[in-house]
This record gives C-alpha cells, structure tokens and sequence, in this order.
C-alpha cells in the first residue's frame, strides 16, 4: 500500500469515529424546515431526527444564530417584575447546552420543576405573589432568540406552533423597538406558569416555552444583563432597577466535535 493510500485510509477512519451515527432514514423523522408544510402536516415523532442538513441552513462554529435584548426603565412597568427572581433564572441557565434535535424546554432547563425551586415570591401578571414570578421575562427573552434564529416552538403535546402563547397582560416594555447590532428584533412573549396543589408535591408545568434545536449544531445560552444584584434596591423585596437597564441573551453555536479536532490540528502547524 502506497503512503498517499493508508493517509486516505487514515483520514477515513478518524472521520468514521469522529462523526456522529446518523438514523437510517426508515428509522428518524424529517425535522422541520421553516414552515413549508401546512401546520396539521407537521406533527413531532419520537423517533430520532433524520440529518437532512441540506435542508436546513447549518450555522458556522461560533456563529450567534439568534438574539433578544428588551430595554428596562426605571420609570416604567419593569420597575415593577421581580428582577431578583430574573438574575436568578440567568444562573440556571447561563451556558446551557441544547444538542441538535433536542426540545429545550424552560420550566426544566430553568429549575422550575423540582420540589424546592431556587426562586422568591415575586408578582405574576395579575400582581400577585406567586413562587418564582418574574421568570416570564427571561422566557420571552429566550423565545425572542428562538424566533430570531426561525427555531420551531411546539406545545406542551409536542405540537407545532407557530408563536409561544404571550402574557394575559400588555407590558408597554416588550413592545419596544429593539436593535442588535443596528438590527431590529420584534420581542417574541412566552408565559410560563407552574403550580402544585402540595406541598410534598414536585411543580407541575400549566404554560412552557419550548422549542427545537434543528440548525444541526449544539447550541448554548449566553446572557448579557447590564445589572447584577448590587444595582437593584435592597430595601425592595422584587429588587427594583434604580436606572436604565439592558437584558440580552443569544443563542451560540459552539464548534462540533470535527470543527474542534481540525483547529486543534491548525493550532499544533502553527507551533
């Protein structure tokens, strides 16, 4: 065997083991792409996605695929969320990771459903004081993104929607015009609600946001809030902003397992 024959070989063999195993495609189901197909067409299976990639659009490594920002005043409506419970929903998902064909799902990706949730009253939409009220705005936050990057959202069935369901209540703040990047990016609202009759009980999800990752890469979380826990009033029980505020998240595309072994191998040829 020449030395170009077992180079190929070779080549052909670390990329078997580096690649993913891919459903045959009598065993997956299509993913969705956009909204080609009529609605009552576009159903969800429990078998695996099917890696149609030249279907749908593939992000490059690093890439921010989808974003939100919502400005926050102090002398308007979002003086009056819960921005304690806010932060407290970054740290649960600051970095999380959603895997390709994976439905994320806030309430659980956020801690919202175990029998001791990391969260504090805070007032729903009708004002009142409800376990871990405020949480809607880094849902919506995470839905602006989702619809920014043409993500499909699906129910709590596991049906396709097109948008997620919005607050009951107008809040001037997510009617705003927003800009990343001096581009526009309509606020996309997500209701969540959870509740338990027990106090022994789990939570039990009443409204979710949830979408699929079909881009083909593993995408993760990364918010931007330009206020921490040092700029909200301490007196105030819901931590209520002392001035002009932002609250940003993108959704990121990280490097597949392929993208990293080659600069890794670019990385060694430049030593």
């Amino acid at each position: 065997m020449t030395r170009l024959g077992a180079a190929a070989l070779l080549v052909v063999g670390l990329f078997s083991i580096l690649s993913p195993s891919v459903a045959s495609a009598d065993q997956c189901a299509l993913r969705p792409v956009g909204w080609a197909a009529p609605l009552a067409e576009l159903r969800l299976s429990k078998l695996p996605l099917c890696d149609n990639s030249a279907l749908t659009p593939q992000p490059p490594p690093g890439q921010i695929v989808g974003a939100g920002i919502i400005y926050l005043h102090a002398n308007d409506e979002a003086k009056y969320s819960s921005l304690n419970n806010v932060l407290k929903a970054i740290e649960q998902l600051q970095g999380k990771t959603i895997q390709p064909g994976e439905t994320f799902s806030f309430n659980q990706a956020a801690n919202l459903l175990q029998q001791v949730i990391p969260y504090d009253l805070g007032p729903d939409v009708r004002n009142n004081l409800v376990k871990a009220g405020g949480v809607c705005m880094v849902s919506t936050m995470i839905a602006t993104a989702a619809h920014d990057a043409e993500l499909p959202f699906v129910n709590e069935r596991g049906k396709l929607i097109p948008r997620p369901v919005p607050h009951s209540r107008y809040y001037k703040y997510y009617h705003q015009v927003n800009l990343i990047n001096n581009r526009a990016v309509p606020i996309t609202e997500a209701a969540i609600a959870i509740r338990k009759d027990r106090l022994d009980e789990p939570w039990r999800t009443v409204q979710d946001l949830q979408f699929i990752n079909n881009t083909g890469r593993v995408l993760v979380l990364h918010f931007e809030p330009s206020f921490t826990y040092d700029d909200l009033n301490p007196s105030d029980p819901f931590g209520r902003i002392q001035s002009e505020h932002t609250l940003k998240v993108e959704l990121r595309a990280v490097p597949s397992r392929m993208d990293a072994w080659l600069a890794r191998l670019q990385e060694l040829n430049l030593k």
